[in-house]
């Protein structure tokens, strides 16, 4: 598939130009570090962030050893509030259509978390180790595991295509991201030893002392297994496997994604150029106006400009945008309570005129596609406390007769929900099951055939 992938550099004004709507208007936010020292003084809510971030190295590290915190306390306790309420709560409206005041600090930014407890600040890690005397460095295990895992993938890949996404900012497809999912099909449909069962719903498994029994709507016997992975989400598997504990704890975001398609009528390119250049905007939580509950609005033909045709005078031949609503604004909410599919088009093109400052005769003369759509129980928030539920459940998984070298738990409910992140458990995964089943065991093994420990932090 690599000949098909659609690569964007990180000198693309998409990789560079991230925005966030603040004060009314959208703040283009700084891509490196001296473009944040001028931002400082040039933006308002950098400049309310200022006091905060320069106070960072004093602030007393966290003393509670083993313990979670939200993202939001952590980022207020040691850079303030403003930089929390306005960059931070706006992050996870964009990638986990969450509140930053519920999700995981050791989950969603471990990293961080890392600096504070080895140095006591995570401004003074940046720093030489001249500057950084008060705190011997620690070595990251988290980092030499990634470290590790980067040499193993690398040594997979054509070393020029690895080359090539050092400098990649974003990648897809000329169909989108889809196609991985497609192309894995057809690959294991193409295969003699693997059958695919589409639309088959799975109403129980029992264990067994010989493995799993399935139970499939539709079918009168029962599928056999002497090993199981399931890639359900989380809060479904717990009705499957009620023995296994902390499955379907954390909620799930439901939000609206519309997608947006503006072109001339007459089917000639583009003339219009919308009024920023970049990857999207983001909403924070702390937006002053923003009734319709947006979270954020990506700039598709810019983030992802190969996807479309272009004319001799770089014309494209349409724009296409998405505009995603709701998330946390919604959590609690009954299906009546939600708004339709219609109103959430509605608050999409009224978030392209106030927020984007698109006209709304452009709006009017060339919408060529409006298409909304609710989406419940997407994405997994991963709530305070959330790597402690995943030790215990890792440890029931290695423990139990029942689980142990038998069932692997991959998807988006455990280690981190982006594609990257699941297919690099499911790697891990993978490997270590084909050496179980080719006779080796070990420890290492066991617990990587779990699927669990990149969610332990």
């Amino acid at each position: 598939m690599t000949e098909r992938m659609v690569l964007v550099p990180r000198t693309s004004k998409s990789a560079k130009n991230r925005f966030l709507f603040h004060g009314g208007r959208l703040n283009r936010l700084p891509s490196s570090f001296f473009g944040a020292l001028s931002a400082a003084f040039r933006l308002p809510l950098l400049r309310e962030a200022l006091p905060g971030i320069l106070k960072e190295p004093w602030v007393p590290a966290h003393q509670t050893a083993g313990s979670d915190e939200s993202v939001h306390a952590f980022v207020s306790r040691r850079f303030g509030t403003a930089l929390a309420e306005n960059m931070v709560s706006a992050m996870m409206h964009g990638i986990y259509a969450g509140d930053s005041r519920e999700l995981s600090a050791k989950s969603i930014i471990p990293s961080l978390v890392d600096l504070e407890a080895a140095h006591g600040s995570v401004l003074r890690a940046m720093l030489p180790k001249k500057l950084n005397s008060r705190h011997e460095t620690v070595e990251n295990e988290r980092a030499a595991r990634e470290k590790t895992k980067l040499a193993q993938v690398s040594q997979r890949l054509d070393p020029s295509l690895v080359e090539t996404m050092r400098n990649t900012s974003i990648y897809s497809f000329p169909t989108g991201l889809g196609e991985i999912v497609s192309s894995l099909t057809n690959r294991l449909i193409a295969s003699e030893n693997v059958e695919i069962r589409m639309s088959s719903t799975c109403q129980r498994i029992t264990p067994t002392n010989a493995g799993y029994n399935l139970t499939i709507s539709g079918e009168n016997t029962e599928l056999s297994a002497n090993r199981l992975v399931a890639a359900l989400p989380d809060s479904q598997l717990a009705r499957l496997l009620p023995g296994l504990p902390n499955l379907g704890y954390n909620p799930s975001a439901t939000l609206s994604v519309v997608d947006i398609v503006l072109a001339p009528a007459d089917g000639s390119s583009m003339r219009y150029k919308l009024p920023i250049e970049g990857f999207g905007f983001l909403v924070p939580r702390s937006a002053a106006n923003n009734p319709d509950e947006i979270l954020g609005v990506v700039l598709d033909s810019d983030a992802v400009p190969n996807q479309g045709t272009i004319d001799a005078e770089g014309n494209p031949s349409f724009i296409k945008l998405t505009v995603m609503i709701g998330g946390p604004y919604w959590r609690g909410k009954k299906a009546g309570e939600l708004p339709d599919k219609r109103e959430c088009e509605q608050r999409a093109v009224r978030a392209l005129e106030q927020m984007l400052g698109i006209p709304s005769s452009i709006l009017h003369t060339h919408l060529r596609l409006l298409r909304g759509n609710v989406l419940r129980d997407t994405i997994p928030q991963y709530l305070v406390g959330h790597p402690f539920r995943m030790r215990e459940l890792y440890n029931t998984l290695l423990n139990d007769a029942r689980w142990r070298d038998r069932l692997t738990l991959l998807g988006i409910s455990y280690a981190g929900v982006g594609i990257n992140d699941c297919v690099s458990t499911a790697m891990d995964a993978s490997d270590a099951i084909i050496e179980q089943e080719l006779g080796y065991r070990s420890g290492k093994l066991s617990s990587e055939a779990t699927g669990l420990p990149l969610a332990l932090s």
